[in-house]
């Protein structure tokens, strides 16, 4: 299992309700595991743990919805 951290530009609740059925749907679908977003950083990361990961899905999925995501680094868990 690997987390997947993007640098976006998702800053309040309602910009998180915004991405939340997109991300969701990637967890219904079981192309990620899980994903967390974290609003309390000032560079707003979103961690995605997966087994694998299209980042370039995750930044395009995002991109959709108005908002930026770039992938920063990856980690094993």
């Amino acid at each position: 299992m690997s987390t997947f951290v993007f640098k976006a530009n998702i800053n309040c609740i309602e910009c998180v309700d915004l991405v939340k059925p997109r991300l969701d749907k990637l967890e219904q679908d079981k192309s990620i595991v899980l994903w967390h977003l974290d609003l309390n950083n000032p560079e707003y990361l979103l961690e995605i743990e997966a087994d694998q990961l299209r980042t370039v899905q995750v930044s395009h999925i995002i991109r959709e919805t108005g908002f930026d995501a770039k992938f920063t680094r990856q980690f094993q868990s």
